[in-house]
């Protein structure tokens, strides 16, 4: 059974150049404040999880991390549809 509850929002975390060697600290730190479902993408110094809305404020406090934002949805048209 999933951890994710009705209103948990997919995270965008971008972590600062300087604190890239400490990516897997980063995510620890994120993951106390509640962040779930992480994933670490080491290449391009992003982690990205689930949480509530409120946790956005506290996520940007965490050492490290330059940017906290809400990940958004692309729909793409279905092949043969009139919108393409």
């Amino acid at each position: 059974m999933s951890n994710q509850s009705a209103t948990d929002i997919d995270m965008i975390i971008s972590v600062d150049e300087k604190y890239l060697s400490q990516l897997g600290k980063i995510a620890e730190n994120l993951r106390s404040q509640g962040l779930k479902d992480i994933q670490v993408l080491t290449g391009v110094g992003v982690i990205t999880g689930k949480g509530h809305p409120d946790l956005l404020s506290a996520l940007r406090q965490v050492n490290g991390v330059a940017a906290v934002e809400t990940a958004g949805t692309v729909q793409i048209a279905p092949p043969g549809s009139d919108v393409q």
